[in-house]
């Protein structure tokens, strides 16, 4: 059978996308637990919280300059942001905007996640943020991506990613910590240049 252009785009998208998931959970660790337990905080320089829920439509915040949202360990700055409240007054999701937005959080093994994007979608009651323009997430402990939309899952730390146009996501995964040899003797260099 013979691939075309669309079969292979869509098959390399699926293996980048698996790719990715693997990258972010070889390591078997999970966002901070408690962290989807804590509240929610947003300070701002200002921010307008006139529009309610109504008609069965979302009620709304906008924060402008120098926004921080914090749940736990979960951080997510910008320059402007805008959230989403239910029927209960619950804050459900969040937009932030920046140049970039920036998304920090730690696992339960206190290894970092550090992202930055144009834009950060945070849902917060479905546990993920998706970075999108000029994406970049970095695990120290584990590698980093970087693609035009990334979306990131603040519960278990999993990751997909996705580019448009000719862009490719790139992806560098880093080595398994090896413990140093213990007192080995340094091997001399060898001298090739002299001859019996």
């Amino acid at each position: 059978m013979q691939s075309t252009p669309s079969t292979s785009r869509a098959s390399a998208k699926a293996v980048i996308a698996v790719l990715c998931a693997t990258l972010l959970a070889s390591a078997s660790v999970s966002a901070k637990k408690a962290d989807r337990n804590q509240p929610a905080d947003v300070t701002s320089k200002s921010f307008d919280g006139t529009q309610a829920p109504q008609n069965g439509q979302p009620g709304k915040v906008i924060w402008t300059t120098n926004v921080v949202l914090t749940q736990g360990t979960l951080k997510i700055t910008g320059s402007k942001a805008t959230g989403y409240l239910d029927a209960d007054n619950t804050l459900t999701r969040v937009v932030v905007d920046g140049n970039p937005a920036t998304i920090h959080q730690l696992d339960d093994q206190d290894q970092p996640m550090d992202g930055r994007a144009r834009n950060i979608d945070y849902k917060i009651d479905q546990d993920y943020a998706v970075l999108t323009g000029d994406a970049k997430v970095n695990q120290p402990a584990k590698g980093s991506a970087e693609g035009d939309k990334l979306t990131y899952n603040t519960k278990d730390s999993t990751m997909t990613g996705e580019s448009s146009g000719s862009a490719p996501v790139h992806m560098t995964f880093q080595p398994k910590n090896k413990a140093p040899a213990a007192n080995a003797p340094a091997k001399p260099a060898s001298d090739d240049t002299k001859k019996p």
